[in-house]
């Protein structure tokens, strides 16, 4: 009967330590995925911000591009008046 009940205690201890090895795994799932999510807004964050950037660079892009060329035609002018 000794033996039974010994054989019982070393189970219950090892059922224990499965279930707070269980617990523990879970637990640190939870952690992972809610690691996970909060990288996943960051990078889309992240994201959004480059391709407003981005938007905002080809805005300038367009606004040299077209000073650039009245700045030429206006030098061009100047140069013509001065020849005169």
């Amino acid at each position: 009967m000794q033996r039974v009940e010994s054989a019982l205690q070393a189970l219950g201890r090892a059922i224990d330590r499965l279930d707070t090895a269980l617990v523990a795994y879970a637990d640190r799932q939870v952690e992972a995925a809610e690691t996970q999510t909060r990288l996943d807004q960051h990078i889309a964050g992240l994201r959004g911000e480059y391709d407003s950037l981005r938007g905002e660079y080809a805005q300038l892009r367009d606004v040299v591009t077209e000073v650039n060329g009245r700045l030429d035609g206006t030098v061009s002018r100047l140069r013509a008046l001065l020849k005169e």
